[in-house]
């Protein structure tokens, strides 16, 4: 595979001389220990860094230096595969969240945002600038994901490749229509050549033998959706490399990191993602640093656990000039209280102090295109287009497994009265409506295991991003519809023709520029009306709906087209 360089480092006389101690370094981090990923060593040394380049690391003077007595300085955490679009946050404000956490490079698929708004969705992602660390992005292969639903936009190979050439390009996003690999499908065949020499993503829920096979041959590098011990080992014995994601609704880690334990399979052929984590779960807990921690008490090694977080990212991206401590490398730098538990102290990005006992940074979101605010556009929805028939045998059912973007298909026989469904018990209706270009098209279901009295809606339903309804009567459900058209997209909820709440996500549907925190309060005071709604606590109900229309997930799927069973 061709190497692509992602920073062209000149070197200069004065950073010459200062390796070499014959002046001052620009900045050194003195008295602190250096965790050597190359070595497995815990070094007391100084690190040196000059026009935001790790210089040396020894003994050295500077002409500011930073005590780092007690303090352990280690590389910038790297989330290795994420949806910024997923946290509701522009990704200005995305990076004000997560640098305190010690993360200094995201490498996100911007497929959501690409969904809604195709090619203007990346650039704008790509236009981002001013940001305290380091944004990469894979190039969605799948707008759609499927051909069993209708986004935003279709992207062909041909528009691909006008953005292949920007230097925060890695390659082609994750592969999510394995069925069209499989299948030899031209389109996706072509998408594959043209990034031949690139990293390209991954995406095989459950994939297995023969196809899974066939999948790495086809130039598929790495998986994420790795969620059961078999799995784990059959795709590490296939020589593709695993993010082990721990996010919001998918949380994979403990059950990647105990398989390669109980195996003694090594960890160099993975790397810790998030794919998507909403802002409250990193404020509570964390981001990378979190993976950190937990691989850590899971008995992995710390040094094994910290160059998941860095160092192996940044190699399988080719991107050799981050991830480790040492000369060369670009001066990412976590300062850590204790190493075993990644207790953040202060982050620096290019050497600069982003971060110090997790302050925010100031941020200023990069201004977007008027065209992405205007995305919530359905054709009229009416009673009747809500309506199921139904005949008296087994209907397939959707049925939410907790804690899971898996789903069960039941085959049930649903409640009904003269031929039509009507929500009770357990059931309850759901429908997937259209909502970029007013076709009309509109897919209804029936949704076992939420039990929402009123109607509850959004307009982040993965991956095609469509207006999601879910309800117990068709009048509240409409009336959620037309919350989400007036506001441009978001969530809603609504009872007896009222609504109780809304969070406005006005660009693309999917982000706000609004202040996290103040975003945060919103979210959190619309969870506790859908508490009071009948939602369970302990159930996200935004995120669980967010996938119910996702049809590269088993086992079924409501899109607008209807229901996909896989």
């Amino acid at each position: 595979m061709e190497i692509r360089r992602y920073s062209d480092m000149k070197i200069t006389p004065k950073m010459l001389q200062a390796a070499k101690g014959e002046h001052p370094a620009e900045l050194v981090f003195k008295n602190g220990q250096v965790l050597n990923l190359f070595t497995r060593e815990l070094l007391p040394a100084d690190v040196a860094v000059c026009s935001g380049r790790i210089v040396g690391v020894g003994s050295y003077c500077g002409e500011q230096e930073v005590d780092c007595t007690g303090k352990t300085i280690a590389p910038g955490f790297i989330d290795a595969h994420l949806h910024i679009e997923s946290s509701m946050a522009t990704p200005a404000r995305f990076a004000g969240v997560v640098a305190p956490w010690g993360t200094t490079t995201l490498i996100a698929d911007p497929h959501e945002i690409a969904n809604v708004a195709g090619l203007a969705g990346i650039e704008y992602m790509l236009g981002q600038t001013g940001l305290p660390l380091n944004l990469y992005v894979m190039l969605p292969s799948c707008v759609p994901a499927t051909p069993f639903e209708d986004s935003g936009a279709v992207l062909t190979a041909e528009e691909l490749i006008k953005l292949k050439d920007h230097p925060n390009v890695l390659g082609l996003g994750e592969m999510m229509n394995f069925p069209g690999v499989l299948a030899g499908d031209s389109g996706v065949y072509q998408k594959l050549e043209a990034f031949d020499g690139y990293v390209i993503d991954g995406h095989a829920p459950m994939l297995s033998g023969r196809e899974l096979q066939a999948y790495r041959l086809a130039g598929i590098l790495d998986d994420h959706e790795c969620s059961c011990e078999e799995e784990v080992l059959e795709k590490l014995r296939a020589g593709m490399f695993l993010s082990v994601r721990e996010g919001s609704a998918a949380k994979n880690l403990d059950a990647i990191l105990q398989t390669a334990l109980k195996h003694h399979l090594g960890f160099d052929r993975m790397a810790f993602c998030t794919d998507d984590k909403h802002i409250g779960d990193i404020e509570r807990e964390g981001h990378i640093s979190y993976s950190v921690k937990r691989a850590i008490e899971l008995g992995v090694d710390l040094f094994d656990a910290y160059r998941m977080s860095s160092f192996n990212a940044a190699q399988f991206y080719g991107l050799h000039h981050l991830g480790a401590v040492a000369p060369g490398y670009q001066a990412d730098l976590v300062l850590l209280d204790d190493v075993r538990t990644a207790s953040v102290c202060a982050v620096y990005h290019g050497g600069k102090l982003v971060s110090e006992n997790r302050s925010k940074p100031e941020t200023t979101p990069s201004p977007y295109p008027e065209s992405l605010v205007h995305s919530v556009n359905p054709a009229p929805v009416s009673q009747r287009d809500l309506q199921l028939q139904l005949d008296g045998s087994p209907f397939p059912c959707i049925e939410i497994i907790p804690n899971q973007i898996l789903t069960k298909c039941a085959m049930e026989i649903p409640p009904a009265v003269d031929g039509l469904f009507v929500p009770q018990g357990n059931y309850r209706k759901i429908a997937v409506i259209e909502r970029h270009h007013a076709t009309g098209k509109l897919g209804v279901g029936v949704l076992k295991g939420f039990p929402v009295n009123g109607a509850i809606a959004s307009t982040v339903g993965h991956d095609s991003h469509n207006l999601i309804v879910i309800g117990n009567n068709d009048a509240d459900m409409l009336a959620a519809i037309d919350e989400l058209k007036r506001c441009q997209g978001g969530f809603t909820i609504v009872q007896d023709g009222r609504v109780l709440g809304t969070l406005p996500l006005p660009v693309c549907g999917l982000m706000t520029d609004e202040d996290t925190d103040t975003v945060e309060q919103k979210l959190a005071a619309l969870l506790k009306t859908a508490h009071s709604a009948g939602i369970p606590h302990g159930f996200e109900p935004f995120i669980a709906m967010s996938f119910l229309a996702l049809p590269v997930i088993p086992e079924i799927r409501l899109t607008d087209r209807g229901i996909v069973k896989l």
